[in-house]
């Protein structure tokens, strides 16, 4: 049985995807960051949430192989991922995306959608779905630094949003 989910609609290099509403904290302006100078490519570095650094990733890069243009309309997207991806802590991401396009509703397992990838390199493109505006894919968000290091290293976050 499908069942749809609340979702937010970011483009990125001409192609539409949704990030699971559930695991969205708060959308931001672009604010300044201090670069990582050394990791991925898609680390940027930490950003500056009231008081807690938060790992700033750039999506463009993860699903179009390039940087996010800096525009007017670009946002950071902080994600709440939680579990294993961490070793059971929660973790807050900003994520850099070109263009948030608003809220939706879609159904990603009604009759017609594709189920997704599962190969090496892509755990994180998801269902994709056909609508009014041609086709929109689920980015399943925990997959999207899933298997890499890098910001396994980072300092945890504690309750109350600071770094612990």
């Amino acid at each position: 049985m499908s069942a749809p989910i609340s979702v937010l609609l970011v483009t990125v290099g001409g192609k539409r995807f949704a990030l699971d509403a559930r695991e969205v904290v708060e959308v931001l302006p672009v604010v300044a960051f201090r670069p990582a100078g050394t990791g991925p490519k898609w680390l940027l570095g930490l950003f500056n949430l009231r008081g807690a650094l938060l790992p700033l990733v750039d999506l463009s890069i993860i699903v179009d192989g390039a940087p996010t243009a800096s525009r007017l309309g670009s946002r950071i997207v902080v994600l709440r991922l939680d579990g294993d991806l961490f070793e059971g802590a929660t973790r807050s991401v900003g994520l850099l995306v070109p263009e948030v396009a608003g809220l939706a509703i879609r159904d990603f397992h009604a009759n017609g959608a594709h189920e997704g990838f599962s190969f090496a390199g892509a755990p994180h493109l998801g269902p994709t779905v056909a609508d009014e505006e041609g086709t929109l894919q689920l980015l399943r968000c925990r997959r999207l630094l899933e298997g890499d290091a890098a910001l396994r290293e980072l300092p945890s976050l504690s309750a109350d949003g600071g770094i612990g």
